[in-house]
This record gives C-alpha cells, structure tokens and sequence, in this order.
C-alpha cells in the first residue's frame, strides 16, 4: 500500500509531465482492446468446433455421359444405384445421398414451419438419406437416432439452432409440440434434435430442419434431379494414396447405367474452396494485416515513449542509488509508476470501449466491432480488456527497462556531474 501511495504522489508531482502520458495510453488502450477483441475472436470463431467432422469424407464427383443403355432408369434411380454399391465397399464407413444439403457448398434451399400457428421460423432445408448423420458425425439423440426416422415431409428433425429459435417466441416450445407448414390440414411431427453445428467455420450455429428420404421418397421426388453423394472412409483405410486408390480400384465398379464416378473429393478440400469462394480467407488475411500493422505501431510508438521519458531520469536514478537504493528497488518503483499510470487510465477506457461495443451491436452491427459471429457479451469485453491492458503492461515494461537498465550501469557521480 505504502508502495502504491508512493507512487501516486510521484505521478501527482509530475501530473504536468505524465498528462500527455496519460492521453496516449487512454487512446493505446482503446486501439489495443480493440485488437485483442478482434485476434481474440479470429481465434475463438476458427479453433471453435464445427459440430461435425469432416476428416475422412469425401464427396463423389459424378459424371452423366453418353446414351442411356435402359430408358426407364431415371436420375434417381442411377444415384440409388451408386450408394448401394458403395454400401458394400469394406472401406466405406457410412453413406448418404442428399438433395442441396451439403455443408459447405453453397446449394441451399430454406422454408419455414410454424408452431401454434402463430410462430414462424424460417431455416434450411437438409433433404437427405439416413446416413447423412452418421457421414458427417454429427450428434443426434440416441433414443432417437435420425437414421431410424420416419421418411417423408411429416416428419422433421430439427437441429439445436432452430430450436432456440422456436423457444425464443414460445418459452414451452418442446418435442411434443407438433409443427405446421401454414397448411391447417398438415401436421408434422416434431421427432427429436440434432445439436449445434456450423455449416462453415466462420458461420453462426446453423438453423435447419432435417428430412429423411427414403428410397421410394427419392424415386418419386427427386427422379430427375442431380444429387450429391458424400461417404466416410474408415480410419485405417484412409490414407494420403486413398483417393487415386479409390479412383482406380473402386470407382469403376460404382458406375451405373451413364452415371460415372470421376472422382473423389477429400471433404477437407471442398472446405477450404468454398472458404476462399465465400471470400473468408481474404477476409481473415486482411483482418490480420490490419491488426498486425496497427499492433506494431502502437508497440513502437509506447516503447518509445516509455524510453524517453526513463532515459530523461538518469539523473533521478543515480541520486537514488547514491541514496543506497538497489538495482532491483529502482527497477521496481519506475515499472510500479508504469502499471500505475496504465491502470488509472485503464478504467475510463474501459467505458468507452463498452460503449462502443454496446452502440455497434444495438445500432448498426457494423464491421468494426462484429466482424466475427461471437456474441457480444460482458465476458468478451473483459477478456479483451484483460488482453489489452496485459499487452500494454509488456510493451510499458519492456519501454522501461532497457534505459533503467542503461542508467544503472553509470556510476551515480557521473550522471549527477552530467545534469
């Protein structure tokens, strides 16, 4: 305490002196929450789990060519085809075939279902065969396992997301809650919950409501559409020679009819095309730039202020040792002034950058706050003060140390003779 009511004194004698300090780390501190919120959330948005994996799927790319050798075959018939054979392949894991449903694709369609037939809520469509899930490990309920889910359009499940959504209008909203399509004649039933996943790595939770085909919903739905097959490969199977093994061994015996198999997609692949089609990875890289150029002038510019103003007190550090203070004491009391002069500006800082934070995420959600799909929380905000005022502390003791350092070494009756 004695130490810190010191320390307030020194600052007091010198408030003329520390006041331009003083402004600049106000403004430091504001740029510096501000990085540490945007790094912080990079981060947080690209390590967060997807919700599903992707390592060890791949996706067939499927080629129609040349005249059909039976007539009565239609589109969907020739896809039924491959995933049968590919059911039987002893490497393959799990299949699905799939209408716009892909993560990561950019083939969407969207409806909405109301409840009580007042609430809407509008989400995308997953039309798919009982093992999308199980290609794409992703976590339904066990009792109620999605491959084991009634076909057709009267049975829906919903993923975690959509959920909240329904629960945010209707607090009591739950499974046995039957759900419509604004049709009073149709009932669909509510059969359980996939739990949140993202369809890409820089996206929300995803809402979206889940419909299984069966073969005969496929044949007669989707007969002339062209569908997506995705499969996983069990994990001693695969390897960094799977796919050309796969092309040459495997595909041949999947061709039906003039449907061809031309190859086969490692998922990972298809996840980091649509990132740089979506624009994210320019997006991430400028993000970084930006951040990267602004980290390193403000870390030049407050070393050099700190070092500047220590070197200017020589002549105070040498009287202090010629009074018998010791190295490590002198060192102490310069980085104690430092932290003080950072924390008393640390405070009304903070107001403003909560402000700021408040005012972006209630007037206009521009890009300079909610960049990112994190959501504005006080837990957020204290996380990027703490990282900003621990990243100027660095940069104000790094500022200090060296000229003390410098200093010290001077005997104390030369510096004294120099002032």
């Amino acid at each position: 305490m004695k130490f810190t009511l010191h320390n307030l004194r020194m600052i007091r004698a010198r408030l003329r002196q520390n006041g331009w300090v003083l402004a600049e780390l106000f403004l430091v501190f504001i740029v510096m929450w501000f990085l540490c919120d945007s790094l912080g959330c990079l981060k947080y948005t690209y390590y967060r789990p997807l919700g599903f994996d992707i390592e060890h799927v791949y996706q067939l790319e499927l080629v129609m060519g040349g005249e059909s050798r039976d007539t009565s075959l239609t589109n969907a018939d020739k896809f039924l085809g491959v995933l049968k054979k590919l059911q039987q392949e002893p490497t393959v894991e799990a299949v699905a075939l799939c209408y716009w449903s892909l993560p990561m694709s950019g083939n969407n369609s969207f409806n909405s279902l109301v409840a009580q037939d007042s609430c809407w809520v509008n989400a995308r469509l997953i039309m798919t065969t009982g093992g999308y899930v199980d290609v794409f490990r992703m976590k339904d309920d066990p009792r109620h396992p999605f491959r084991e889910m009634a076909s057709g359009e009267k049975h829906v499940m919903l993923s975690e997301a959509t959920v909240e959504r329904f629960r945010r209008k209707i607090p009591s909203f739950s499974s046995d809650m039957p759900l419509g399509n604004g049709d009073s004649l149709t009932v669909i039933s509510h059969e359980g919950m996939i739990e949140n996943f993202r369809t890409y790595r820089y996206g929300n939770d995803a809402a979206c409501f889940f419909y299984r085909l069966d073969e005969h919903m496929v044949k007669t739905e989707y007969s002339g559409e062209w569908g997506s097959i995705v499969f996983r490969v069990k994990a001693a199977a695969d390897g960094a020679d799977y796919r050309a093994k796969f092309v040459r061994e495997i595909a041949a015996r999947l061709d039906t009819d003039n449907l061809f198999i031309a190859d086969a997609t490692p998922y990972t692949q298809q996840q980091y095309q649509f990132e740089v089609m979506n624009g994210d990875i320019d997006k991430v890289n400028s993000q970084s730039v930006v951040v990267l150029f602004l980290l390193v002038n403000v870390f030049l510019g407050l070393i050099g202020t700190f070092w500047f103003r220590t070197r200017r007190r020589r002549s105070e550090i040498a009287l202090r040792m010629a009074m018998g203070s010791t190295r490590r004491q002198v060192f102490g009391l310069l980085a104690g002034e430092g932290l003080l002069l950072l924390t008393l500006v640390a405070l009304p800082a903070m107001l403003v950058c909560y402000n700021i934070g408040i005012a972006e995420f209630t007037i206009g959600r521009t890009e300079l706050i909610a960049t990112w799909p994190v959501k504005w929380s006080i837990p957020r905000f204290l996380l990027g003060s703490l990282g900003a005022w621990l990243m100027i502390a660095w940069m104000v003791l790094t500022g200090i140390w060296f000229p003390a350092r410098q200093a010290m070494k001077i005997e104390p009756a030369e510096a004294l003779h120099e002032e």
